[in-house]
């Protein structure tokens, strides 16, 4: 039930209304009640009185007013919960928003602190969107951000934090990683992108540039600190890319964070 209807059904007039009549109804009936016993009036019992009257009333008090309200606040904690959901996931791609990455990664954060398990932040922007978008239109553009989305969802666990975190960019926080790994990472998604492409996405060839950086937790940094040492080497890789000819784009190096474990 929405707000407005339960508002035009369970208005406050209403609602006194019926508890008017209710306790009329009640008094009405506990005097006949006395009427068919009156050793019960005999007493003179302002409890007994108060009792049945309880008894009478728990009926419409139940129907009327207790059944409505725990309705009304099962829709609004629904609500509640689909706009926490909304305001944490990005609409076109199901995976978190800035917000929402923020969120789950600064958690993500203190965990690797508090266990002492490394963590690998993957910081990657799609090439070419806006080329994309002027040549094939919006739609196009936005299936090839879904298909990233589905090849980091097949690449990563889903203890691991991912966000669309930019128009174009994409963030994944991965935990009980280690710095070795950062080729065979970098390897699978690479692979992962080109298998989706070639069974989904046919229109324009994806790529995306990559910043990798493995977070020690021996040495504490803040997830903005990492989020900026990740983007800048993305455009590292972004910029050597471009001055490369294309025959050589297959078989580039790419910039990486020299880190020490």
């Amino acid at each position: 039930m929405r707000l407005d209807n339960f508002e035009k059904k369970y208005s406050p007039v209403k609602l006194l209304l019926v508890l008017v009549f209710s306790i009329l109804a009640c008094k009405l009936l506990i005097k006949h009640l006395f009427l068919w016993f009156p050793k019960l009036h005999a007493t003179d019992i302002p409890l007994l009185c108060s009792a049945i009257l309880i008894v009478l009333l728990s009926p419409a008090l139940y129907t009327f007013f207790y059944k409505p309200m725990v309705r009304q606040f099962e829709i609004l904690k629904r609500s509640e919960g689909k706009m926490r959901e909304l305001a944490l996931n990005d609409m076109l791609t199901g995976l978190y928003n800035r917000r929402g990455f923020m969120t789950f990664a600064n958690q993500l954060l203190k965990l690797s602190n508090r266990t002492q398990r490394g963590l690998i932040l993957i910081y990657a922007d799609m090439d070419n969107l806006k080329l994309m978008n002027d040549d094939y239109g919006h739609e196009a553009g936005d299936r090839a951000l879904v298909c990233i989305a589905d090849v980091l969802k097949k690449t990563f666990r889903g203890s691991d934090v991912i966000g669309r975190v930019g128009g174009d960019e994409f963030a994944i926080l991965a935990l009980e990683a280690k710095a070795e790994s950062l080729d065979a990472l970098r390897k699978r998604l690479t692979e992962n992108l080109e298998r989706t492409q070639y069974n989904v996405y046919s229109t324009h060839k994806l790529t995306f540039s990559l910043g990798i950086i493995y977070y020690n937790p021996e040495k504490p940094q803040t997830i903005e600190e990492l989020l900026r040492r990740a983007d800048m080497l993305m455009y590292e890789e972004k910029n050597y890319l471009k001055i490369l000819p294309e025959r050589e784009v297959h078989h580039a190096g790419y910039i990486e964070e020299k880190v020490q474990v």
